[in-house]
């Protein structure tokens, strides 16, 4: 449920300005090379290519369940030859270096390093991640490693045998896909350091551009009992589970009820009090259905000037869940009604 939240963030997203016509590529990366996946794969006498391959299934049934269309799906792994070349560029102009066998980036290179998460070059040089003895600075981030062994590995005459890091990886889709410039760049605010970080950059670096990525949106962590929502936590929630209880209207309501950048604390009676909601617009769609009994509204759009108005505003989906009950309420929608709750992906 918590990847959930994100991607019905960015479904929305996507739908808006589709119904803007705005031309959209929505890509979303699988992470197929990763430590865990052999781990998995090992505990259960599995290849890490199966586990990969039965993990990506669960993802894409989830979102068919969910209703999320219209995304490219970008297995990293593809991008192999991409991470190889762009951790040699990334050398050539100073902005990462070997190490060990290792090549990481050198984050005091990067003079906007810390300013996507606002953290200084004081609180930088406190951060250790990727320990390794000899580094530059405790902030610099492994992109290219040899060191470890996740049941196979990328040769390269080079760079050594070894794999990309997450950081590398997801650069190499970007830059593959998009020439390394593009309008939107999204995720959970857990990615916003280092992950995000570290993506901004090497793509400053690549581009020579200040700014390659237009914008950036971190949507809030999905809560439960205080900590975050996560399998690595024990407390998540499949997709398919709440499903079997509450249909796919009533998660995407809750999911509007707060501001997409904030954290939200899962809650069942949440969820059940927008039931109430969810079957009254049923309830007066399938009247006018039934019956053809639309509001007239063509000479004074007031409903889908109201509702660009709140998605304009930062996507102010508190407003929009607002605007639906007193439609729902009012018990008569118009054509514009009907036509916000496709952009919102509810079906009815």
């Amino acid at each position: 449920m918590g990847h959930a939240r994100v991607f019905l963030f960015y479904d929305l997203v996507a739908r808006f300005l589709r119904s803007a016509g705005a031309s959209v590529v929505f890509v979303m990366n699988i992470t197929d090379i990763d430590p865990k996946i052999f781990v998995r794969a090992k505990q259960h006498g599995d290849t890490p290519e199966k586990v990969s391959d039965k993990f990506s299934l669960q993802l894409y049934t989830d979102l068919l369940l969910l209703g999320v269309t219209g995304i490219s799906f970008a297995r990293v792994s593809d991008y192999i030859p991409m991470a190889k070349k762009l951790a040699l560029k990334l050398v050539k102009k100073g902005a990462a270096y070997s190490l060990n066998g290792n090549v990481y980036l050198d984050t005091n290179k990067i003079k906007s390093f810390g300013r996507m998460s606002a953290i200084s070059k004081g609180r930088l040089k406190n951060m250790r991640l990727d320990l390794a003895p000899g580094k530059r600075s405790p902030a610099d981030l492994l992109l290219w490693n040899t060191a470890d062994f996740i049941g196979y590995k990328y040769n390269d005459k080079i760079l050594g045998s070894g794999f990309p890091s997450a950081h590398l990886q997801d650069l190499s889709v970007i830059v593959a896909l998009f020439n390394g410039t593009y309008q939107l760049h999204g995720g959970a605010t857990d990615l916003v350091y280092p992950h995000h970080e570290s993506l901004l950059g090497q793509l400053i670096t690549l581009t020579s551009l200040k700014r390659p990525v237009q914008c950036w949106t971190h949507v809030g962590l999905l809560m439960s009992e205080g900590s975050k929502m996560s399998n690595s936590l024990g407390n998540a929630i499949p997709v398919r589970k709440i499903l079997r209880r509450y249909n796919r209207n009533v998660i995407r309501l809750y999911f509007l009820s707060e501001h997409y950048r904030k954290a939200l604390h899962f809650s069942t009676s949440a969820i059940k009090r927008l039931e109430k909601l969810d079957r009254r617009i049923s309830e007066i769609v399938s009247v006018v259905r039934t019956t053809g009994d639309i509001a007239k509204c063509d000479e004074d759009p007031v409903t889908m000037k109201t509702f660009r108005g709140y998605v304009e505003n930062d996507f102010d989906t508190i407003g929009i869940l607002k605007m639906l009950t007193k439609i729902a309420d009012d018990g008569r929608p118009s054509a514009k009604f009907l036509e916000i709750l496709q952009i919102l992906g509810l079906d009815y």
